[in-house]
């Protein structure tokens, strides 16, 4: 089953997805938690929700230093390479483990168009995994049409 949690920019699907991992207190996955300066974004930690752990997974571009290895962009955002990676390789062993259900935030626009978490969203698809899932309420239609998840969802919101 995939159970979406979708809704707008800064309606509240992350910490409903933490609530529900709290809840059900079994399964892993990850979250993104947002750092403003003042009233601007200045970046997104992705959290383990088993561990509280956090990783820097976004940076907004005037905060690039030369050390950071991009894995793609939207807007002002740089997404980090090894991150990703860690993230994709502690996913494949929930997998392998049999770690159910498994929570992403968020499946969006980047996926749409094959990046960030749309490699590991299908291999989570194609194994059939209980997920909890964000989606932008604006890209579900068409996430629902990209993955072919029609009659295979269940929005809880």
């Amino acid at each position: 089953m995939i159970n979406v949690i979708t809704g707008k920019i800064n309606s509240g699907k992350t910490t409903k997805i933490i609530n529900l991992y709290d809840e059900l207190q079994m399964g892993d996955g990850f979250v993104s938690i947002k750092n403003m300066i003042g009233n601007k974004v200045h970046s997104y930690e992705i959290m383990q929700l088993s561990t509280r752990q956090k990783q820097l997974m976004v940076l907004r571009e005037d905060f690039l230093t030369d050390s950071w290895c991009e894995s793609c962009k939207i807007g002002p955002y740089s997404f980090s390479k090894d991150t990703l990676e860690n993230i994709e390789n502690t996913i494949r062993k929930f997998i392998k483990k049999n770690i159910t259900p498994i929570f992403l935030d968020e499946i969006g626009p980047l996926e749409l168009h094959n990046k960030c978490f749309h490699t590991i969203f299908r291999e989570l698809l194609d194994n059939n995994c209980e997920l909890y899932i964000t989606i932008r309420k604006d890209s579900l239609e068409e996430i629902i049409k990209k993955y072919d998840l029609a009659n295979k969802i269940k929005v809880l919101n």
